[in-house]
């Protein structure tokens, strides 16, 4: 059960053909010589399992209720996979797990970076994803992430 539903029922909320958005957050982590200090993360989850984490890095500050940041376009990546629910836990490949908590009592997400995209100083880092209006994983706005 997450916040009083079960697991898959929970997390299959966030699909984005329930809501055509996507949940997406910030994490700071120390920063590095080139001054990268934070990532920035949408994530697309598909009714068929199947996800698009649209990944940047940057140099920003990370507040509560969002982030500012510069990001290099060599800094930013897409990484697909499928996504599945284990135990309470949202598992995206094995690049995330997401548990479930409310923000403002609205239903979020709660994510750790599992595994290195960028650079291996945000592994370990975590952050809220709320939902967000991005209308389509297929926007312009995306065209950048490699």
């Amino acid at each position: 059960m997450v916040n009083g539903l079960p697991a898959s029922e929970y997390y299959a909320q966030f699909a984005y053909e329930k809501y055509a958005g996507a949940p997406g957050g910030a994490a700071a982590f120390p920063a590095r010589q080139d001054g990268i200090n934070l990532f920035a993360a949408t994530v697309y989850l598909k009714q068929d399992k199947s996800f698009i984490v649209y990944y940047a890095e940057g140099t920003g500050t990370v507040r509560s209720n969002g982030y500012t940041a510069e990001i290099p376009s060599s800094r930013m990546f897409k990484r697909t996979g499928a996504w599945s629910v284990s135990g309470g836990s949202l598992k995206l490949g094995d690049l995330l797990t997401c548990k479930g908590l409310k923000v403002d009592g609205n239903d979020a997400l709660y994510c750790t970076l599992d595994r290195a995209i960028g650079y291996a100083d945000a592994v370990g880092k975590s952050a809220v994803f709320t939902r967000s209006t991005h209308l389509s994983p297929n926007d312009r706005q995306w065209a950048d992430y490699q």
